[in-house]
């Protein structure tokens, strides 16, 4: 007689195995409603939540509603902030969501438009955070009380866990002269450092290696606001 074996008869270690290769929307997609065993497995597994251009509204709206239940179970983020159909995505998921176990955070293209006070907020209370990463076109110039809070916020963080961070985004990191701590867990810093003066600039490396004196790896990029100046530093 033969013995039909199906997917949901696979043991629980697999399926832990065959979700840990699968972003959020795509688990929530395949595997949301399949059977109660399915939907208890996906009370306990991390979350990783990948975001892209080529997503659209519908999609980001299916993946919140689910993420209802699960916002803390993500343990990593890593979204663009504008999808094909125009929608913003940082503010939509940081203003429903609460991640409280969240290790990694990447923002793409962060529209300049976009209202960050809740997003930094949040961020600030992370207290499992490992990578922290923005990468900002120079043309998509964030409002400057958001770029402060952002890097203060970041430079400054209560996690003990953080360790990397790569703030590309314009910014002179002056205030780092004002900063009242040091950032003494952090080993890895890519920094993109713009202003007129190139003097100010390396100044600003000064600064940066005062504040965070446990570095092991600093990749910097010095440039001019006039854009006829790029050097980069390691």
């Amino acid at each position: 007689m033969d013995v039909h074996t199906h997917f949901e008869d696979l043991s629980n270690e697999i399926f832990f195995e065959i979700f840990d290769y699968l972003h959020a929307l795509d688990i929530f997609t395949g595997f949301t409603l399949l059977n109660k065993r399915i939907s208890s497995i996906l009370q306990s597994i991390p979350l990783r939540i990948v975001i892209l251009k080529k997503h659209c509204r519908r999609q980001i709206g299916f993946l919140s509603s689910h993420l209802t239940f699960h916002d803390h179970q993500v343990i990593s983020i890593k979204t663009y902030d504008t999808i094909r159909d125009g929608s913003s995505i940082i503010n939509l998921l940081f203003n429903r969501h609460n991640f409280i176990n969240l290790q990694s955070c990447m923002f793409i293209s962060i529209d300049p438009l976009t209202k960050l006070e809740k997003v930094i907020k949040q961020i600030e209370n992370l207290d499992r955070l490992v990578s922290f990463s923005i990468y900002q076109s120079i043309d998509r110039i964030l409002n400057e009380n958001y770029i402060y809070d952002l890097t203060r916020i970041i430079l400054m963080h209560k996690s003990s866990s953080l360790r990397s961070v790569q703030l590309q985004y314009p910014y002179d990191y002056l205030d780092l002269a004002n900063y009242t701590s040091k950032a003494s867990t952090l080993t890895s810093v890519c920094l993109l450092i713009f202003d007129s003066l190139s003097t100010v600039s390396v100044y600003s490396i000064f600064l940066i290696f005062r504040h965070c004196d446990k570095i092991r790896h600093l990749n910097i990029k010095l440039q001019r606001t006039d854009l006829s100046e790029n050097n980069n530093v390691k």
